[in-house]
């Protein structure tokens, strides 16, 4: 569960760090070094989720967390496309929403 929240946010902040999903969602326009900040969170949140999700619970392989993982990773592709597409300008607080999601699922042991 706290895969597809982390991917979900790392995608959203990857859109976010393109010129135009960024105006779309908050209308405004946005410096060069702004948006490869949105982009490098972007990278990170999704390096952060493949390491949490390399790492399951005692019992299970490696290798089914990480399968999990890209599903969870494609979900959340098709999920943020659909929001960057019908409700651009919800897409920064459903990313926030879903990064403390994805934590809290993760502190949790979900």
């Amino acid at each position: 569960m706290s895969a597809f929240f982390l991917c979900f946010a790392a995608w959203s902040a990857i859109a976010l760090g393109m010129d135009r999903h960024h105006e779309d969602a908050l209308c405004r326009e946005a410096a060069a070094p702004r948006l490869a900040q949105w982009r490098r969170a972007g990278w990170l949140l999704l390096a952060l989720s493949l390491w949490l999700a390399a790492q399951p619970p005692a019992g299970v392989p490696a290798s089914l967390g990480v399968t999990a993982w890209t599903i969870a990773l494609s979900v959340a592709a098709v999920a943020v496309t659909a929001v960057m597409t019908w409700q651009p300008r919800h897409a920064p607080r459903l990313a926030g929403v879903a990064l403390a999601a994805g934590l809290a699922a993760w502190a949790a042991g979900w």
